[in-house]
C-alpha cells in the first residue's frame, strides 16, 4: 500500500495533542479532517503510532479514503423538510442514521498514547460511539434543531435487561446493518439535526438509495415494547409496574362485568320462567301449598 502525505500539524510548547483512536479488529475508527486538494471530510483510521525515528516527538496517523455522504442526505441541509417529515412520523418511530463520533486519545510529549479522560469537552471512552442507526423518539419543539433518538447496537445485551428491545425485524431493508440488533433505551439522547443522516436502504435486489422521506419505521410489537423499555431506560420502573397493575385491574373489572352480564341474563331467564309457572298455577287455581304438596320430594 502506497501512503501519500495528506498534511502535517505542528505544535510548540504543547505537551499533549489530541489524536484519533487506533482501530482494533472488528471496531473501525473514523476521523473528520479536511486536507488541501482533497474533497473528503470523513476518513477511516488505519493506524496511529509514535514515530521513534524523528528527533522531535512525532505521531503518524494513517488514513484511508472512504465513500462520502452527500450533504443533501443530511437532515440539517434540508432541515425544514426533514424536520416536518420527522415531526409527522415520529409517533411511529422513524429509523435514521446518526453520527455519534469517536472517542479520541492523547499523544504525550514522551511518546505515550493515553486516554483523553482529562479532556472532558471531547467525546469520552464508553460514550455511544460510531455512525449507527437510531430510532427517533421525538422532535423537540417546532423551532429547535434537536432530535431525541434511541441508538441501535449489534452488541447483544444481557438477557435480563428490560431497557433494550430487539429491532432486527425492522432492519430488513437496511444495506449496511444486517445483524441482530437492539434499541438501547438506557442511552437515549438528544442530538442536533446536523448529526442525522437519511439511512441507506435497499429498494430492489439490485438498487439502494438514501431514504430522505424517513419511511423506514419500527412497527407493531416492537413499537409497543419500546414504550416500556424507555420507562426502564430512564429509571421509571414504577410507572411500568403501575401500568401493569392498572392493566391487571382493568382486566379483572372487565371479567367481573362479563360475569355480571351473564348472571343478569340467567336471572332474567329465571324470572321469565317464574312468571310462566305463576300464570299456569293461577289458571289451575293452585296455591303454593298445593304446589308444594304436588311436587314434594
Amino acid at each position: 500500500m502506497i501512503c501519500v502525505p495528506l498534511g502535517t500539524e505542528s505544535h510548540h510548547d504543547i505537551e499533549e495533542v489530541l489524536l484519533p483512536s487506533s482501530p482494533v479488529v472488528g471496531n473501525p475508527i473514523f476521523f473528520t479532517k479536511k486536507f488541501a486538494g482533497h474533497p473528503e471530510y470523513r476518513w477511516e483510521v488505519k493506524d496511529v503510532r509514535h514515530d521513534h525515528a524523528t528527533a522531535q516527538q512525532t505521531y503518524i496517523v494513517t488514513l484511508h479514503r472512504r465513500r462520502q455522504i452527500d450533504k443533501q442526505f443530511t437532515c440539517q441541509t434540508s432541515w425544514l423538510r426533514a424536520k416536518t417529515l420527522l415531526y409527522t412520523c415520529c409517533a411511529r418511530g422513524p429509523i435514521v442514521e446518526v453520527e455519534f463520533g469517536h472517542a479520541l486519545t492523547i499523544g504525550k510529549e514522551n511518546g505515550d498514547i493515553r486516554s483523553n479522560k482529562r479532556y472532558v469537552d471531547t467525546m469520552q471512552l464508553f460514550s455511544m460511539p460510531k455512525r449507527r442507526l437510531a430510532i427517533v423518539n421525538q422532535v423537540n419543539g417546532q423551532r429547535d434543531e434537536l432530535i431525541q433518538v434511541i441508538p441501535i447496537s449489534s452488541r447483544q445485551p444481557r438477557a435480563d435487561d428490560k431497557a433494550v428491545v430487539e429491532v432486527t425485524s425492522c432492519l430488513n431493508n437496511m444495506v449496511h446493518y444486517q445483524k441482530p440488533s437492539w434499541a438501547i433505551c438506557r442511552m437515549m439522547q438528544t442530538v442536533t439535526a446536523s448529526r442525522i443522516i437519511a439511512p441507506f436502504v435497499r429498494t430492489t435486489p439490485n438498487a439502494a438509495l438514501h431514504d430522505k422521506g424517513f419511511r423506514s419505521l419500527v412497527r407493531g410489537q416492537v413499537r409497543a415494547a419500546l414504550k416500556d423499555a424507555i420507562m426502564y431506560g430512564v429509571a421509571a420502573d414504577g410507572r411500568v409496574a403501575a401500568a401493569e397493575s392498572l392493566s391487571e385491574a382493568k382486566a379483572k373489572i372487565e371479567l367481573l362485568d362479563r360475569q355480571t352480564a351473564e348472571m343478569a341474563q340467567k336471572l332474567a331467564h329465571l324470572e321469565s320462567q317464574a312468571r310462566l309457572y305463576g300464570r299456569w298455577a293461577a289458571d289451575e287455581k293452585l296455591t303454593m301449598d298445593d304446589l308444594r304438596e304436588l311436587y314434594s320430594e
